[in-house]
């Protein structure tokens, strides 16, 4: 099973996001949406510095839309009766008008270094670029002790 070891999940909004996080601190967090009563994970990310401010950069901005939600977030809705319109999306494709991420889960880290193995962790549980919208891989903060090949080579001598 998956899971995120994060707080979560909340609205992605700038007063909810000033409400649940309370202090300056590197962390980790995941956006998505709600489909029924499950977070549904669309992209991971963190930051190596100050998390609150990291999330307010993500209210309003609109999904990579590369991959599929459900059928409640397609363009036409999930109650449409009768022929689609031609010009509908893919059935539950992200990527309406109004396709920003609606909700987002996160989690402190201790430091930079810890942030970025976590990001690893999330990423890869969640099917990388095949499943989430991340455009690339997780890399390290310049001037970080993690070198760049470090986890890529960790992740190949595993069993």
């Amino acid at each position: 099973m998956r899971l995120l070891e994060m707080s979560g999940s909340y609205p992605l909004s700038d007063e909810v996001i000033d409400g649940v996080l309370s202090r300056m601190s590197p962390g980790n967090y995941a956006l998505g949406y709600m489909d029924g009563d499950t977070f549904t994970v669309f992209y991971v990310g963190r930051s190596d510095s100050d998390l609150r401010q990291r999330l307010h950069e993500w209210v309003g901005m609109p999904s990579r839309h590369e991959n599929y939600a459900s059928a409640a977030k397609a363009p036409w809705g999930v109650h449409h009766r009768g022929p689609l319109p031609v010009d509908t999306g893919a059935l539950g494709r992200v990527g309406n008008a109004e396709s920003s991420y609606t909700r987002f889960a996160y989690s402190y880290a201790r430091s930079a270094e810890d942030a970025y193995a976590k990001e690893w962790r999330n990423y890869d549980a969640f099917g990388g670029s095949r499943r989430l919208d991340n455009e690339t891989q997780p890399v390290a903060a310049a001037g970080s002790r993690v070198r760049e090949g470090q986890r890529e080579a960790e992740a190949d001598s595993r069993p």
